[in-house]
């Protein structure tokens, strides 16, 4: 149970003690325990602050594939689950390691693995929680990220915009698993609600076509340019880079994965603040409402070739 629902839980158990205690009216045991009761109730309460965030969701699903609370269409839900955990673990090696690539592994795939370890009623749920690990901060770091997917989902059934905006902080990667995730929703005719921690989304199988529609309609070219400029440096905690041209346009973005961190260490050293070429992979992201959003990768730095001197 995510915290909004044992919070909306605890709320209709607290209204139905006030009403009781009401009705007990002046009743010397009676009253006294509906009284107890709801302290008990309010403490818990207090202990659920609003806007909290934990490594686990639960995709709530209605329509064609199910049947009531008592089943999912088994096809449907292993369909479903692959492009979400995928989704979830690009955005994690985005989001804590710096870097993810269109292709290829992920770094941090064990730290954001999910297991399935409900089945919930109402519609019919999936609950998924974040396998158990000796890292100390990676439950709050999978919890950032599983609240950002479920924003990003109902950001792309909302509007275009809201859609856009959302993205400004999304891999490209993360929008491929969200079209294949969306895809399976509308081809199944299946309505959603995902929540996790306090954050919750609800789509209707129309809104889940529409959404659909709407990534699918996204289009993202990737391309490798060349820029002459002055390198500013890396931060390796964040993996990011900056780069000033000679046009005096500043560039920034991720570091190439490929990339070791003595490979990095070694730019830092030989280019610091020094005029040099840089090859980056430019991804340009072209949104149905015609917002463009472009992106950098340092793929590598090489010294200017030398005028020959004058004789």
């Amino acid at each position: 149970m995510t915290t909004r629902s044992q919070r909306e839980f605890l709320k209709v158990q607290l209204l139905e003690t006030q009403r009781l205690k009401e009705m007990a009216g002046g009743h010397p045991l009676m009253s006294v325990a509906f009284a107890e009761r709801e302290e008990e109730l309010n403490q818990k309460l207090s202990e659920l602050p609003y806007g909290h965030k934990e490594a686990r969701t639960v995709l709530f699903f209605h329509g064609e594939p199910v049947q009531g609370s008592m089943g999912i269409d088994a096809g449907f839900a292993g369909r479903v689950l692959e492009p979400f955990q995928n989704m979830v673990m690009a955005d994690y090696a985005d989001r804590w390691h710096g870097v993810v690539g269109s292709r290829g592994r992920r770094t941090g795939e064990t730290q954001s693995r999910l297991l399935l370890t409900g089945l919930p009623r109402g519609s019919f749920g999936l609950e998924l929680t974040r396998a158990e690990n000796d890292e100390l901060f990676e439950a709050g770091q999978l919890s950032d990220t599983l609240a950002h997917v479920t924003r990003l989902v109902e950001a792309a059934a909302r509007s275009d915009e809201d859609f856009a905006a959302e993205l400004d902080a999304t891999a490209p990667r993360v929008i491929q698993n969200l079209r294949a995730f969306l895809e399976v929703i509308s081809k199944g005719k299946a309505g959603l609600r995902l929540e996790t921690g306090d954050f919750r989304c609800a789509i209707s199988p129309l809104q889940a076509n529409e959404a659909f529609q709407r990534v699918a309609g996204t289009l993202t070219n990737e391309e490798i340019v060349e820029e002459t400029g002055i390198f500013k440096g890396v931060l390796l905690d964040s993996w990011k880079f900056d780069f000033v041209t000679d046009a005096n346009h500043s560039v920034g973005g991720k570091i190439d994965e490929n990339l070791s961190e003595e490979q990095v260490v070694a730019l830092n050293r030989e280019f610091f603040n020094e005029r040099c070429k840089a090859a980056l992979l430019k991804t340009t992201v072209l949104f149905k409402n015609g917002r463009v959003r472009t992106t950098y990768q340092l793929k590598g730095l090489s010294e200017l070739e030398k005028k020959s001197e004058s004789q």
